[in-house]
Parts: C-alpha cells; sequence; structure tokens
C-alpha cells in the first residue's frame, strides 16, 4: 500500500463520515494539528475532506445572502476560516501576542516580532518552526488545542445570535478582525468577534509561554 492511500482509508474516510458536525469539525482540526505537531503540514493533508464537507455549506450560504435570505449554515468552510486559522494553523497569533507581552527572553521576542506581520496575514511558518512548535513538550500542547477551544466559543457565539453566520468569501490572507466583518456581510459583530477570540487564544497560549520560558531558563542552567 501507498501511504497515501493508508492515509485516505484510516484517516480521510473516516473523518468524512463524521460529517459537518461539532464533533466532525473538533475531530478534523484535532487530527489536522496532531499532523502539525510532527512537522507535517495538516492543512494539505486533509483538504480533500475539509473542502468536500465544508464549502458546500458555504456556497449555500453565499447563495442564500444573494438571495437576501438568512444563511442557516453555521458550520461552514469559512466559519472554521474565520474562528479557527485566524493567524494561520494553530492560532499562533495569540501565542505572539503574548510573546510580545509577557516574554522576558530575547530569542522569543525576536521570533515574534518577526511573525507579527506574517501573523496579520494568516502566515504563520516562522513561528511554527521558529520557537518552534514542532514537537515542543510545552507549546505543543496550545498548540494543538487552542484552534478547538476558539472554534467551539466562536460556534456559541454564533448559536447564540451574537456573531452573524459566515456567508461570503473572502481571500484566506485577509487579517483577522476584517476577515471576520467582510465574511458575515460587512456585519461589525463579525469582526467583533474575531477580537474576542484574539483574546481567547492570547489567554490560553500565556500560561503555557511562561512555562515554556521558564523551561528553557532551566535548559539553559544545565548546559
Amino acid at each position: 500500500l501507498y501511504l497515501n492511500d493508508i492515509i485516505k482509508n484510516s484517516i480521510q474516510d473516516p473523518l468524512g463520515s463524521l460529517g459537518a458536525t461539532v464533533p466532525g469539525f473538533i475531530v478534523l482540526y484535532l487530527v489536522i494539528m496532531l499532523f502539525w505537531l510532527v512537522g507535517i503540514h495538516g492543512n494539505n493533508m486533509l483538504s480533500a475532506v475539509k473542502e468536500a464537507l465544508f464549502t458546500p455549506l458555504a456556497l449555500e450560504n453565499v447563495e442564500a445572502f444573494n438571495k437576501g435570505e438568512t444563511p442557516k449554515n453555521i458550520i461552514n468552510m469559512y466559519f472554521l476560516q474565520m474562528t479557527g486559522e485566524f493567524g494561520g494553523s494553530g492560532v499562533t497569533i495569540g501565542l505572539v501576542i503574548a510573546i510580545m507581552i509577557f516574554s522576558k527572553r530575547e530569542d522569543n521576542k525576536a521570533i515574534a516580532t518577526l511573525s507579527l506581520v506574517p501573523g496579520l496575514f494568516n502566515i504563520n511558518e516562522t513561528v511554527t518552526f521558529g520557537i518552534p512548535m514542532v514537537l515542543n513538550p510545552i507549546l505543543g500542547i496550545p498548540f494543538v488545542f487552542a484552534c478547538l477551544v476558539t472554534i467551539i466559543v466562536g460556534y456559541v457565539l454564533t448559536v447564540i445570535g451574537f456573531c452573524p453566520v459566515a456567508c461570503l468569501t473572502v481571500p484566506w490572507t485577509t487579517p483577522p478582525i476584517l476577515f471576520g466583518f467582510l465574511t458575515t456581510g460587512a456585519n461589525i459583530m463579525g469582526g467583533v468577534t474575531q477580537a474576542i477570540l484574539i483574546v481567547v487564544s492570547t489567554v490560553i497560549y500565556t500560561p503555557f509561554l511562561i512555562a515554556y520560558e521558564k523551561y528553557q531558563a532551566n535548559q539553559a542552567a544545565e548546559a
């Protein structure tokens, strides 16, 4: 068997069977981030599953919006990009902000400084491989789970009516807050929701950053 066949049969097909449900996106993003954790581009590995499940729902929302109807599909591709991929995979913009506020190490601050502008356009390889997040025993924990938390928070905010349903196509490189504003039909509450999620991601990463810098200090002292 080829590796691609093994991945398709053992990962992609079972994930596809879960459908566009809350358990479905939780398991999907958990697997995506576990791939990232070992240095494999998780989004590329599972793009076939994600696109097949969530893009048709997003396009249904676009059609409804264009007709003046209320979009119904809360869980769709634009929603997932808005709530779980801002700042790049693992919503690492939260880590970059946490480093800028709380870090005491110049090396981490330098990486965060380099990562800020790309992170604003949802590109985060500089922080993913610069810190690094890959195989990181401490920061790997929020790296895997932070996006799950932000997606769930975004889902709850949408269900209760605080955030409009994501219903318009926006380039994936659009900066956070602006992305949320545009994809919800130029609704300010979409931008507000993304701002809240940025704060949530920063809060999640902060204690792990503090623990990681203590670990770095101990490693340096033992060297």
